[in-house]
């Protein structure tokens, strides 16, 4: 099916969707991983004066990892990936500024990779490679935790919360190149990708699309819109050359 819905958070309602560790398959990241995203602002964190989570998996004491747009850390609106590992000690992968006035109200696309036994990320806005600062220490792991999945908010729906559009996010367990991000962004997955752990399409419906079954759940009363970021069918699950046949 194409693309028809993504989750419309409001910061003000508290608003956020999230899976419990125990309920969880696939999540607790070991090994080198990949965040991809749509969203839409509605307002900039040095706006709300609060960061804005997008991706997080740290209760502040149990700490997994955590993706987020911060309101003035290094500098305002800067992007900040976290991973920790069994001592909490943690790699920040920082793009500052990454968003401004001028992405609010525009679909904006981020995806981030991580080699975790090199310790470098990359990390890609609209599928341009960006500059990234690297802060702190890690031992090369991830640490596994009992701390719920989070989109949205933070830790367990507390704070941090986002504000705006947020659609087709996807948890890998490897490296996604920047051919297969910018090939792939614009189009809806099957949701049986090698390596793909998690990817919630938000077609009106909280659904992880993998067979882990990581389905989430709302917390606030959020709703769905109709204002996505690209129209696109869902590859062809034929092989390839029995798509071609069929086009012939």
């Amino acid at each position: 099916m194409a693309n028809s819905h993504s989750l419309d958070l409001e910061r003000s309602s508290n608003q956020y969707a999230k899976i419990s560790d125990a309920s969880q398959t696939g999540l607790d990241l070991n090994s080198d991983f990949t965040f991809e995203v749509w969203f839409k602002l509605e307002s900039l964190p040095s706006t709300a004066g609060n960061p804005y989570k997008i991706i997080d998996k740290d209760d502040g004491t149990n700490r997994s990892y955590s993706l987020q747009i911060h309101h003035s850390y290094t500098a305002a609106n800067s992007l900040i990936l976290d991973y920790f590992d069994s001592s909490r000690k943690s790699k920040s992968n920082i793009v500052e500024g990454i968003v401004d006035s001028g992405d609010v109200g525009s679909w904006v696309h981020i995806a981030c990779s991580v080699d975790l036994s090199a310790s470098t990320c990359v990390v890609y806005k609209n599928s341009v490679s960006q500059s990234v600062d690297v802060l702190g220490t890690n031992n090369g792991t991830i640490e596994n935790t009992n701390t719920d999945f989070v989109i949205g908010a933070r830790y367990g729906g507390i704070a941090h919360y986002f504000d705006g559009l947020i659609d087709e996010v996807r948890v890998w367990d490897d490296i996604r190149t920047s051919t297969e991000i910018t090939d792939n962004k614009d189009k809806e997955l099957i949701g049986t990708e090698a390596n793909l752990q998690g990817y919630w399409k938000f077609n009106n419906d909280y659904t992880d699309e993998t067979s882990n079954g990581n389905d989430l759940t709302a917390s606030g009363s959020p709703v769905f819109s109709t204002d996505v970021p690209f129209v696109g069918e869902t590859p062809p699950t034929a092989s390839p050359i029995a798509h071609i046949l069929q086009m012939i």
